[in-house]
């Protein structure tokens, strides 16, 4: 796998150096296009365009599935080891990956017509993402097995609410925000619940520049950093491209 992911990047790479070439003098510098190759690549994985697409072939699938899909997610409410899973227990990144993977998959099915094809190109496209994460194109990125499970899930809306809602049922455990499932008797979850937990520390109060940041306490910046990502996720869905600029220096800020 580790072999098949680097031979990706070096295609992709080529691929994004080609069409670098053609753009004016100045890209032929090695960091300006380094620069323009992570610009293309994050542009194109936030996948803002998808709205644009014509819908071409079944019209009346994509639209349930479409709607199903977001909603499946947005309103979730499925049991998974005894608990009641909501949306504020299921992480933010994950519930992107599989709307998105889901709009995408529908948008392809939409245009080639066959359900089998558009599963496979969103796998790959999925794949590649995971490729060029963490690496010299997307080096704030992560590589996570958990993503391409969010991508395959979402690109399943394909095939139908049957099939989808299994899939996402099947995978639920690995969606789920750490800690959230209890290993307690209802009595002992009872009384953790009554614990007094501090109150988070608004990023717009933390100076991330000054040293004396190592005096925060660690919880307070990884609430910090989920509120962070959170915003980064529902701007993302939204298309913001400067919100998701900015939110990306905060995040930036609190790993230094």
């Amino acid at each position: 796998i580790k072999y098949m992911i680097r031979r990706i990047q070096v295609f992709i790479l080529l691929v994004l150096l080609v069409a670098i070439s053609l753009q004016p003098a100045e890209a032929s510098f090695i960091s300006d296009a380094l620069a323009k190759a992570r610009k293309v690549m994050q542009g194109a994985f936030q996948m803002t365009f998808l709205p644009n697409l014509p819908v071409v072939f079944h019209k009346e699938t994509f639209n349930q599935m479409f709607a199903h899909t977001r909603k499946s997610i947005d309103e979730i409410s499925l049991d998974h080891q005894g608990q009641k899973i909501t949306r504020e227990k299921f992480q933010d990144d994950k519930a992107l990956h599989i709307k998105k993977s889901a709009e995408l998959a529908l948008h392809i099915k939409s245009l080639i017509g066959s359900a089998h094809l558009a599963y496979g190109i969103t796998m790959v496209v999925g794949l590649m993402k995971e490729a060029i994460d963490s690496s010299f194109l997307n080096p704030s990125g992560s590589r996570s097995k958990e993503d391409v499970v969010a991508d395959h899930v979402g690109a399943m809306a394909v095939f139908g609410r049957k099939k989808y809602d299994a899939s996402l049922q099947k995978n639920l455990g690995t969606f789920i925000k750490s800690g959230q499932i209890a290993e307690q008797n209802p009595e002992d979850l009872a009384d953790s619940n009554t614990e007094t937990r501090p109150e988070p520390i608004s990023e717009r109060q933390i100076d991330f520049s000054n040293s004396s940041n190592n005096a925060i306490d660690q919880n307070s910046v990884a609430n910090i950093r989920q509120r962070l990502l959170k915003r980064y996720y529902q701007a993302a869905e939204q298309g913001n491209s400067q919100e998701m600029k900015r939110l990306s220096v905060e995040l930036q800020k609190l790993q230094n």
